[in-house]
């Protein structure tokens, strides 16, 4: 069973990786971080935080930025551990 610096760490790199994935994400759209905080409803600030894995935004904010980077919510949730298998690993779709 992992113990709370453990469970610290994981938190912090994949709090780190969904901020890097968001960065790539609106460096892709072409999107200042300026513009993609104000199509996306919040403060410039915070998003700027949210990329260096320094914030954990909640489902909702999850939501705005998807919708503002024209990308699906559920990889967002899967990327910030709200949706997942067992450990929190990405579920996989078969088909």
């Amino acid at each position: 069973m992992p113990g709370s610096t453990e469970i610290r760490q994981g938190l912090e790199t994949r709090l780190n990786e969904l901020g890097e994935f968001i960065r790539t994400q609106r460096e892709v759209a072409s999107m200042s971080v300026r513009r993609l905080a104000e199509v996306a409803g919040v403060s410039n600030p915070y998003l700027s935080q949210i990329e260096r894995g320094l914030r954990r935004p909640s489902a909702e904010i999850l939501q705005q930025l998807a919708h503002a980077l024209k990308i699906s919510v559920e990889t967002l949730y899967v990327r910030a551990g709200l949706l997942g298998g067992l450990g929190g690993a990405p579920l996989r779709f078969l088909g």
